[in-house]
């Protein structure tokens, strides 16, 4: 499994995951992980699998993915004239959609 097809669980999943998984805990144990926020103010993140795309058509989309790094190689002095940084940062939609091509 690869770490970028994780996705961040909610505290109230893992509390869940917690009770669920571990049939010993008293009513008070429970009680004493909601009541402390335990899983909230621990120092650890969790996560669990993400949903994974099968379309056929955002597959087949991988062929333009080259051209869509062309373009913003080539927009790239453009940018730089009007924003004055070097480079885009990190562009959401075109990292979600090699993602979702499974890049």
């Amino acid at each position: 499994m690869r770490l970028i097809n994780l996705k961040r669980a909610s505290n109230f999943e893992v509390q869940k995951w917690i009770e669920e998984s571990i049939p010993e805990l008293t009513k008070y144990q429970k009680n004493k992980i909601i009541d402390d926020e335990i899983v909230r103010l621990a120092p650890y993140e969790f996560y669990k699998r993400g949903k994974k795309v099968d379309s056929i058509w955002v597959r087949l989309s991988v062929v333009f993915i080259p051209i869509a790094w062309m373009i913003l190689l080539i927009g790239l002095p453009f940018n730089f004239f009007i924003t004055g940084k070097w480079g885009y940062g990190k562009i959401e939609w075109f990292c979600k959609w090699t993602t979702m091509c499974g890049l």
